[in-house]
């Protein structure tokens, strides 16, 4: 089954959408708040784990009412997902919690939480805990410099196998799409609030390839991006089929080079796809290695 979306669909989807405490709240569209982040949480069964990683962000998050939300966004779990989502936000008022059925993927829900947080700021990071406070505070600090930033992951990190198959992945990417990042899968990326309206409301892919997807839709939109080392740490309980999962990224960025090819992008994506021979040199978008400022933003800082 395609994991990219057609417009017509994606819309009635995110009609259909539910908060999961409150049924009254059914609404995604966008409000303009003077609520400075948004840190997105997209979650697919991730009870076990999920609370440890709330803890640890909370704890860390400015408790000044309104100014911080963590958006847990359910994407159809089948187990007590929303239970646990939902006795932490009965507990702290900057916990929000939106829930879906069924399962669409990981791009789906990330695009769910863009286009409903109320942060100046959005940040989405990986449910499991992969990432640190101290690298979310990196993404925060990059965004006063660029529009977009991005999470790098070392090299060396990770199986032997999975960082093989990840270089294949990437050297794909840069062939089909010519994108230049160094990682592009990188589960922690953030956006000025502007930047997310342009980018999100163009995403079609729902599974794991939206990655690919959202970094072309910045450099079609001229949009600079921030590039930020981060350390991503092994958790237990991955749900990524690397021979599987790679295989239907492949297959959803070939969709995005097509779509793009067939107009579905409209005006966003009229600058010309490179061919497969001459992706490697073509011109970059506007991208910079961040240095990050000292010192903490508001936002982060607990009270």
């Amino acid at each position: 089954m395609s994991a990219v979306t057609s417009a017509d669909t994606r819309s009635e989807q995110l009609t259909n959408l539910r908060p999961a405490r409150d049924s009254a709240n059914t609404s995604c569209t966008s409000v303009r708040t003077s609520t400075a982040l948004t840190v997105i949480l997209p979650c697919y069964n991730e009870a076990q784990r999920l609370p440890v990683t709330l803890q640890t962000l909370l704890a860390h998050l400015s408790g000044v009412p309104g100014q911080v939300e963590v958006l847990v966004v359910d994407d159809g779990s089948t187990d007590a997902t929303v239970r646990v989502a939902d006795g932490v936000a009965a507990g702290d008022g900057r916990v929000r919690v939106l829930s879906y059925h069924p399962n669409r993927g990981k791009g789906f829900a990330v695009r769910t939480g863009m286009l409903a947080a109320e942060g100046e700021l959005i940040v989405f990071t990986d449910a499991d805990g992969s990432y640190s406070p101290s690298d979310l505070d990196q993404i925060m600090a990059a965004l006063g410099e660029a529009p977009v930033a991005v999470g790098t992951r070392a090299s060396t990190s990770g199986p032997v196998a999975r960082r093989a198959a990840s270089r294949v992945f990437n050297l794909a990417i840069r062939g089909s799409l010519g994108l230049p990042f160094g990682d592009t899968q990188s589960g922690l990326k953030g956006f000025r609030r502007s930047a997310a309206q342009q980018i999100f409301r163009h995403t079609r892919v729902d599974g794991f390839a939206f990655d690919v997807e959202v970094l072309w839709l910045a450099g079609q939109l001229r949009l600079e991006v921030a590039e930020v080392r981060v350390q991503a740490m092994q958790r237990q309980g991955s749900k990524v089929r690397m021979l599987a999962d790679a295989l239907e990224m492949l297959g959803e960025v070939w969709a995005v080079r097509q779509a793009r090819t067939n107009g579905a992008y409209g005006e966003v994506g009229r600058t010309p796809t490179p061919s497969l021979d001459v992706a490697a040199g073509i011109a970059e978008p506007p991208r910079t290695a961040a240095n990050t400022p000292s010192g903490t933003p508001p936002a982060l800082q607990a009270s």
